[in-house]
C-alpha cells in the first residue's frame, strides 16, 4: 500500500541531525504530509500528548481540520495504546453524526488511529521496557480501505523516528522557556536594586524603606514595581 521510495526518503530525512533550528510544530506538519503522500490518504493527522504541556495536532491538510476536531471528540476518544478502524464511514453516521457530517462533505469514507508510544526502562533494572503512550496517529480516506499489520508497523516506525526529534525539540522549548524567565527574574531584580539604592541615598534612609516609597509610587499610579524601578534607573524618576 505504501510508496516504498518515498518512505525510504522519509526516513532519512527525519533520521538526519536538521541543518538548522526546527521547532517541534513545523516537524509534526512534515510527517503528517509525509504519512498522507507515502500511504496515498487524503489527509493525516498526528496529535502530541505530554504531561503538563497542551497537546499539539498537526493535519497534513487544513482543510480537514474540523474533521480531524470532530473525530478526536468522537470514534477517536480512545485511550492510551489502542487502534481503531472505520472502513465504512457512511454506514456508521448513526453513531457519530457530527464526524460523519464533515466525513462526508470532504469524501472519506474511512479513517483509522493508530497510537504513538515510546518505550521506557523501569526503574531499578527491569530488562522488560514498558509503552507510554505519547499520542495519535489518524488517517483519513476517500476509499474503503483496511489497514493491515505491515502498514501499520511502517507508519508506526517512521512516526517513532521522527518523533525523537520532536520531543527533543520540545524538551528544548521548555529549557529555553525556563532560562527566558529566569533571566527576566534576574534583570527585574537588578533594575529593582539599583532603584532602591539611588532612591535610599536621595533620601538618605535604609534600603527597605526605600523599597517602601517606591511601592507606594506604584500603587498610587496603578503601576508595576518594576516599571516605576525603570523609570528611577532609566529617567531619573523621583519618588
Amino acid at each position: 500500500m505504501h510508496d516504498d521510495a518515498l518512505y525510504l526518503c522519509a526516513l532519512t530525512h527525519f533520521a538526519s541531525p536538521p541543518l538548522e533550528c526546527t521547532s517541534a510544530t513545523h516537524t509534526l506538519h512534515e510527517l503528517a504530509c509525509y504519512i498522507a503522500d507515502i500511504f496515498g490518504t487524503a489527509a493525516a493527522s498526528i496529535t502530541v500528548t505530554l504531561p503538563d504541556q497542551p497537546d499539539i495536532t498537526s493535519v497534513s491538510d487544513t482543510e480537514f481540520d474540523r474533521c480531524e476536531q470532530e473525530f478526536r471528540t468522537g470514534p477517536g476518544r480512545l485511550p492510551p495504546l489502542h487502534s481503531l478502524q472505520i472502513t465504512d464511514v457512511p454506514g456508521a453516521a448513526h453513531a457519530w453524526p457530527a464526524f460523519a457530517a464533515q466525513a462526508s462533505h470532504l469524501g472519506v469514507k474511512a479513517v483509522a488511529t493508530l497510537p504513538l508510544y515510546r518505550e521506557t526502562r523501569n526503574v531499578g533494572g527491569s530488562a522488560s521496557p514498558t509503552q507510554k503512550g505519547i499520542g495519535t496517529l489518524t488517517v483519513f480516506s476517500h476509499e474503503m480501505i483496511v489497514w493491515d499489520d505491515d502498514d501499520a508497523t511502517a507508519a508506526r516506525a517512521l512516526t517513532n523516528v521522527a518523533m525523537g526529534f520532536i520531543l527533543m525539540s520540545l524538551e528544548l522549548q521548555e529549557r529555553e522557556r525556563v532560562s527566558l524567565q529566569l533571566q527576566h527574574a534576574l534583570e527585574t531584580r537588578i533594575v529593582v536594586e539599583q532603584a532602591k539604592g539611588i532612591i535610599s541615598k536621595d533620601h538618605n534612609t535604609t534600603i527597605d524603606s526605600a523599597y517602601q516609597l517606591i511601592r507606594r509610587r506604584a500603587r498610587s499610579h496603578n503601576a508595576t514595581v518594576l516599571s516605576v524601578a525603570r523609570a528611577i534607573v532609566e529617567l531619573g524618576l523621583k519618588v
